[in-house]
């Protein structure tokens, strides 16, 4: 696995200075509404904007998760009070989530 990791690796390097080489054209960006010009190359300003795209959806993905847990927790939360207040009349079992996570689900057992 280790070995494939770093082929993989070597390939995007490899696209990389590709990418980077045929791409060192000057192009200047304004960065509008401030009064800021500035004199990048192509390939800067692409793999720029792509970093910065990577970023922002990583942070989505972080912010979303952990709104999955904190309601997974209040519902854990939930099960064990009325696993408490209903006694042995309800059972509770771990599942798992569709987003991954475990979850508790409370069945009613048969008399």
């Amino acid at each position: 696995m280790r070995t494939l990791m770093r082929i993989v690796l070597a390939v995007f390097i490899i696209l990389f200075v590709t990418f980077a080489v045929a791409n060192r054209s000057a192009v200047t960006l304004n960065l509008w509404p401030l009064p800021f010009t500035m004199s990048v190359p192509l390939f800067a300003a692409i793999l720029g904007a792509f970093a910065a795209g990577l970023l922002i959806g990583t942070g989505f993905a972080v912010f979303s998760r952990q709104r999955l847990r904190m309601r997974v927790r209040s519902t854990e939360r939930r099960a064990e009070r009325a696993e408490r207040a209903g006694g042995a009349d309800r059972q509770v079992s771990v599942v798992e989530s569709s987003a991954g996570l475990p979850a508790r689900v409370e069945t009613p057992s048969s008399r």
